[in-house]
């Protein structure tokens, strides 16, 4: 509240200043026009300092509104954060418990010996496409901010599988959207144990960028990206692959972007547990 009136007051003081040169330069202007008053040439000196002090309590003004702008600007962009924040927050917990009943659920009727009938599979084939393609497009889209110029995203996201047997770390394309080119099809040796070891079997997220300082492990050297979040795509006990958002710039991917990723991630993963 305080701040507030400081800030009222001030505009106040400088329109009521300003109002008051505006005052003194017509005076001034009206003063040496006249026929009969002999120092023409000190009212035009006066006049034209309070018309330049005028320009000056005008652009400090301007100013002043300016600041307050970039400060409201500001506040929506922190409450936007917050906000975000505490929506992933909310849902992360959410999808990873759905995993979890999903592949219990999936474990329990594969248990019974009973086929699925054709018309569910065929439904669920359908559901698994729509959910993946939704989960990449969706990534890439709220991440990263889309291209200015073009409006579209910046961002690229892909679903890697893990193939059989694990001990090859061979992680497969499954699926990709955003921003082109188009990501590796195969990713192993090296950097596929880092998505084995570190971050499937540890369902732990790996972010990579100016928040955490870390590079890439897929390609430390790459040019096309300087932001990577992967996070493991799993259910309960089941372990599918990792999913995988980059973006051009370091500090496009922060830390809400991963438990946004994990929460997504988790919906994916409670998908495959009921359709594989």
């Amino acid at each position: 509240m305080k701040s507030w009136l400081t800030r009222y007051a001030t505009k106040a003081l400088l329109l009521v200043f300003s109002s008051f040169l505006g005052a003194v330069v017509f005076a001034t202007s009206v003063k040496a026009g006249e026929e009969n008053f002999k120092d023409k040439e000190l009212m035009l000196q006066l006049g034209s300092l309070a018309a330049f002090v005028v320009v000056l309590v005008t652009a400090a003004d301007a100013a002043l509104n300016e600041r307050e702008k970039e400060k409201a600007r500001q506040q929506v962009a922190r409450a936007a954060r917050t906000l975000g924040v505490t929506y992933n927050s909310t849902l992360q917990p959410l999808s990873t418990a759905l995993g979890e009943l999903a592949q219990q659920y999936a474990a329990a009727f594969a248990g019974t010996g009973a086929a699925a009938p054709a018309a569910l599979a065929t439904a669920q084939t359908a559901q698994w496409t729509t959910v993946r393609t939704s989960v990449l497009t969706g990534a890439a889209v709220l991440t990263a901010d889309p291209d200015p110029s073009s409006g579209l995203p910046r961002a690229r996201c892909s679903y890697y599988r893990l193939e059989a047997p694990r001990t090859a770390h061979e992680f497969k394309l499954d699926d990709w959207a955003g921003a082109s080119p188009g990501p590796r099809a195969t990713i192993d040796g090296a950097a596929g144990s880092h998505l084995l070891h570190d971050i499937l079997e540890r369902r732990t997220p790996f972010h990579v960028g100016s928040a955490t300082g870390y590079v890439s492990r897929i390609d430390p050297f790459s040019t096309t990206y300087k932001s990577v979040i992967a996070v493991p795509v799993a259910a309960g006990s089941e372990e599918y692959g990792v999913l995988i958002v980059d973006a051009p710039l370091e500090t496009d991917l922060t830390a809400e972007h991963v438990v946004l990723m994990q929460s997504v991630a988790g919906l994916l993963a409670a998908t495959f547990a009921l359709t594989k």
